[in-house]
């Protein structure tokens, strides 16, 4: 999908960023030991504040949630709430993250680390062994002045840096990135356990950790279909060959790390594109291996959007390659794979350009379970134009270009709708740019269910071209910082960044959305809504995405304890049905 936006709204944004930084507000002040000066920002006001260190030789430990985005200098985008322990809850076949922040003053921390013990059940009859507790250290890339408006200039928190040590300097901020993974076979209930901040010359410091393990599974195939696209090519250029390696052996690296990345998106619940060959059993065996890790869906074809539409040019072409998508579909039958396949048509462009419809035209005739899924700009009207897009199946929309009553007429006609991400476009949107609130990434599974959006698609998460990423995040021609990079190339595969983490936490926040959504239509099933109607409709009300959480697609709470506290409240409610109606 094309990267670049049209952008009509600079200089709107930048007068009134302009006049957003020249603002007055109400400054909030929290101190832990030492004096810290933070700024509060609300959505549009991108007030900096300096932080105010007070002397001191030691460095001060805390915890911070995994939704603060903390600055070397001590910033933040919105008021963090420190506590001096970590609480956590998850179910199980999930992952919990948070950071604990260490704050150097008036002298540098040297060889900084962490040390998790084991996780013990408070009956003692039950652990979580700290292979399931991972640490890394977050590092930070330098943004450019983007065309949108943004909050901090400077470097941004974004790689989350294998577990290492580091050094922090005089009166700046380190935090590290703990994660909890609660395996399948864990028993409910709560856990405890300590994390250990250490470095050269310091005496240790203790934090207490206590994880909750709600008694439900999160299935490690999802509910939303995703389609994130991973450019092989992409890795052959940050993984040249060696000195004296053999072709042969460079070629089966190359796939190795391949295989790294792809299995990578998959454990962050993302599905790579793949346009898989449903003719080569290669292919499709790594199909059934990337199942295995909870591929949901995938594209099928060596043509369409995400190939550069290469479609042939004339009819006659597209006619020629009718029978090969027949044969395609007869293959994803033969091995029970088709309701797992779109093909990804078109990308973007201009609605009703004849050439979408007859390739569409063609698929269908082709084989009429094959599915054709676009991407674009806007809505398609059937009412204008009603032959144009009635061989579409999915209609993929840009984010900005929102609009819920077209998006419902086509819905009537039996589209599937998902929806796309690309290049910021300043309207209020969530982004996964790295200069975003970390709740835009969050929340973007939530926006699906409040509209019933079957599917999200994001454009690329390895774009690395002409930079080194870990030095600079405008890694596009365009004014962007981070645009279609989620995964930093890392010595021996994929350096994870926060906002995947961050972006994982919203399709787990989903899965508990679907799992209650379940239970409530096994009630409805058996007409026991009278019978149990407090819980009922306490779970209606819990499943209504209402303006407390999200009011518009570009307007939702920016307070990620508002968003926590729903998600508990439903894993609760899961809870409460099981042990009254699942026997």
């Amino acid at each position: 999908m094309r990267r670049k936006r049209t952008i009509i709204f600079i200089v709107i944004a930048a007068l009134a960023a302009t006049a957003c930084l020249g603002a007055g507000g109400l400054f909030l002040y929290r101190k832990i030991k030492r004096k810290i000066l933070w700024s509060r920002y609300d959505a549009k006001t991108p007030r900096q504040i300096q932080r105010i260190p007070s002397p001191s030789d030691s460095p001060e430990v805390f915890v911070a949630s995994s939704l603060d985005r903390i600055f070397k200098d001590g910033k933040t985008l919105l008021k963090p709430e420190f506590t001096q322990s970590a609480s956590i809850s998850l179910a199980k076949n999930e992952y919990e993250p948070f950071q604990v922040v260490a704050a150097a003053g008036t002298v540098p921390v040297v060889n900084a680390r962490l040390e998790i013990s084991d996780l013990v059940n408070v009956d003692g009859k039950a652990k979580i062994d700290a292979k399931n507790v991972s640490w890394r250290v977050v590092g930070y890339v330098p943004t450019e002045k983007p065309y949108y408006p943004v909050k901090y200039i400077g470097e941004w928190p974004d790689p989350l840096l294998p577990e290492l040590t580091v050094d922090i300097a005089v009166n700046e901020v380190q935090p590290f990135w703990v994660t909890v993974y609660a395996p399948e076979n864990t028993r409910a209930g709560v856990y405890q356990g300590e994390i250990i901040f250490r470095a050269d010359g310091i005496a240790s410091q203790k934090i207490p950790l206590q994880v909750r393990v709600y008694n439900f599974i999160l299935l490690r195939e999802g509910s939303l279909k995703t389609a994130f696209d991973f450019y092989g090519h992409e890795t052959k250029k940050r993984y040249p060959r060696k000195k004296n390696e053999e072709d042969n052996a460079y070629q089966a690296r190359l796939g190795a790390l391949n295989e790294k990345y792809i299995i990578a998106m998959l454990k962050y619940r993302i599905n790579p594109v793949l346009n898989v060959d449903p003719t080569s059993e290669k292919e499709l065996g790594g199909v059934d291996r990337y199942r295995l890790y909870g591929l949901n869906n995938f594209s099928i074809g060596k043509r369409g959007g995400t190939l550069g539409n290469n479609w042939p040019k004339t009819d006659e072409g597209i006619e020629d390659i009718l029978m090969q998508y027949r044969t395609y579909g007869e293959m994803l039958k033969l091995n029970r794979l088709l309701d797992y396949t779109y093909i990804y048509t078109w990308d973007e462009g201009r609605i009703g350009n004849p050439v979408v419809a007859k390739i569409c035209s063609m698929i269908h005739r082709a084989y009429p379970g094959l599915k054709n899924m676009v991407a674009y700009h806007g809505f398609w009207d059937p009412e204008k134009d009603p032959e144009w897009g009635k061989d579409i199946d999915i209609w993929c929309f840009q984010i900005d270009n929102f609009k819920e009553e077209k998006m419902r007429a086509l819905r009537n006609l039996g589209k599937e709708i998902w929806m796309y991400i690309s290049g910021p476009g300043g309207y209020g949107t969530p982004n996964l740019a790295m200069d975003f609130d970390s709740i835009d990434y969050r929340i973007v599974p939530w926006l699906c269910w409040k509209y019933d959006i079957k599917g999200f698609l994001y454009w690329c998460v390895n774009w690395w071209p002409h930079v080194d990423p870990f030095k600079t995040a405008k890694n596009t021609r365009w004014a962007q910082n981070g645009n279609g990079l989620l995964f930093y190339p890392g010595e021996d595969g994929p350096i994870a960044s926060l906002r995947l983490e961050v972006f994982r936490d919203g399709m787990e926040d989903y899965e508990y959305i679907r799992q209650l959504m379940k239970r409530l239509k096994k009630i409805k099933h058996k007409q026991n809504e009278v019978k149990y109607k407090t819980i009922f409709e306490q779970s209606v009300a819990l499943l209504t995405m209402d303006d407390s959480i999200v009011a518009e697609m570009g307007r939702f709470t920016k307070d990620g304890d508002v968003l926590k506290a729903r998600r508990d409240a439903i894993a609760r409610q899961i809870e409460e049905f099981d042990k009254r109606f699942i026997q």
